[in-house]
């Protein structure tokens, strides 16, 4: 599929150029260009004695963009990457024998000695029409459990065929059928059962490492979204099904509705209800080796409250993951859809799960800087119950503190982010070493630079 789709896509995008310098149609359409930098600098450190790290890589891509000719257009984005300098990630900490877990997210996390390498990811050819449109290729995707999780140097792409339908301004549907993944932190482009497992696998109902990476037999992903939307009300219903062929069947449906208070000022209130459920043989026929248990059945329900105005926003939010077995999606994929995620870190691979989290956000507009802050309470099942906690995670707290600035005047097309976090075990009685690294009791900082250029 890939080499008819470069052939497709080679050919169409001559024609395209050559049609917009010989029709006068296409006199002054031209063809999009995109230039992106991304400068990433990633440290973590623990407040025992286990093994540090930091990481400064470098990331850039260009992307163009055709003209659309008769409601077709061709799309084509190329990424590299690189390490400039960081800690010894491929080592592992004295203590616990483990290995790093966010920084090596900087760098191919398939091949730690691969310090520079690069991506195409983008390649896809779309019709648009009035009411629909239809894609092929590789793009990016954002839906609840496949999403960029642009947490990295780069977010997360697809690739298969991809369906819109917009009836109406108030609905909007679509239908993806996704043959192949390139998660991030990865230089390649994978089939569905071979993404599980490029990150962290966990342990098994036994608390031994799980054993399902490279034995998952999947090959496809869909998923079907359906949005309405009633923009004098406020109001938005989403409802959402991801079938993993042979691994799972999940449904989301998803209510927010914001309330006028006065002029200025809503109300912010959402619901979102989840069920999960293994199909087939949940990927492998040999129990040891499967990714879901087929008998699986979760179920997670989620709310938030809160209010915004044109200066600030705030909201708490409450996620309740209860059922029998594990809540699974493959990490690679993207991050929780729940109101409670709180970046770098997630509440997949459990099951009798409650958090509480908070939000703030103040805006000065006018000096294009933006404050924010994150806090939450997980409480989760006991690190040793490995049936509902996957990966042997005690119950934590954890505090963000963010700043975001676009420089108007004198940097436009800049963009920094500063991030400060930490996390830290609810309690610390009889922790063992492995339930700390890589999870709790840490301070993790991200500094983040992006550049982008664009012109036609």
């Amino acid at each position: 599929m890939r080499n008819l789709l470069l052939v497709i896509g080679i050919i169409w995008s001559q024609s395209l150029w050559a049609r917009s310098h010989s029709d006068s149609v296409y006199t002054n359409e031209k063809a999009k260009w995109t230039i992106g930098t991304r400068s990433f600098f990633m440290s973590t450190s623990y407040y025992d004695d286990f093994k540090d790290d930091f990481a400064w890589a470098q990331s850039a891509y260009a992307k163009v963009q055709t003209p659309k000719f008769k409601g077709f257009s061709f799309a084509s984005r190329y990424a590299v990457f690189g390490n400039i300098v960081s800690s010894d990630l491929a080592a592992r900490d004295p203590i616990t024998g483990g290995r790093n877990r966010y920084e090596v997210g900087l760098l191919d996390v398939t091949d730690l000695d691969n310090q520079y390498f690069g991506r195409l990811e983008e390649f896809q050819i779309k019709y648009e029409a009035a009411l629909f449109s239809f894609a092929a290729g590789k793009m990016p995707i954002n839906t609840a459990l496949i999403n960029p999780q642009d947490g990295r140097l780069s977010p997360t792409f697809v690739e298969g065929l991809f369906f819109n339908f917009t009836p109406d301004r108030a609905n909007i549907a679509t239908l993806n059928y996704i043959s192949r993944i390139s998660p991030r932190s990865t230089a390649a482009w994978f089939g569905i059962g071979d993404t599980f497992g490029l990150y962290p696998i966990g342990l098994d109902l036994q608390g031994n490492p799980s054993a399902y990476k490279g034995n998952v037999d999947s090959d496809f992903v869909t998923v079907f979204d359906w949005k309405h939307i009633v923009e004098e009300e406020y109001f938005s219903f989403e409802f959402n099904h991801t079938y993993v062929q042979n691994v799972s069947s999940t449904f989301l449906t998803q209510f927010e509705r914001d309330w006028k208070l006065n002029p200025a000022k809503k109300l912010l209130t959402g619901l979102q209800i989840m069920f999960q459920h293994g199909i087939k043989n949940g990927g492998n026929d040999d129990p040891s080796l499967r990714y879901k248990d087929p008998y699986d059945q979760n179920w997670i329900v989620s709310a938030r409250i809160g209010a915004k105005d044109a200066l600030t926003t705030w909201h708490l939010n409450f996620t309740y993951i209860g059922g029998q077995g594990r809540y699974l999606s493959p990490r690679e994929w993207g991050r929780d859809p729940f109101f409670t995620f709180i970046p770098r870190e997630r509440n997949e691979g459990f099951s009798e799960v409650t958090a509480l989290t908070g939000y703030f956000e103040r805006r000065f507009v006018e000096k294009g800087l933006q404050v924010y802050a994150f806090a939450g309470i997980h409480f989760l099942p006991k690190p040793d119950t490995f049936v509902i906690n996957k990966y042997a995670f005690p119950s934590y707290s954890q505090v963000n503190l963010g700043v975001k600035y676009s420089p108007s005047q004198w940097g436009r097309g800049l963009d920094f982010h500063g991030i400060i976090l930490t996390k830290s075990a609810l309690n610390r009685d009889s922790l063992q070493p492995t339930w700390i690294y890589n999870k709790v009791d840490l301070i993790h900082i991200n500094l983040i630079a992006n550049y982008t250029l664009q012109w036609k």
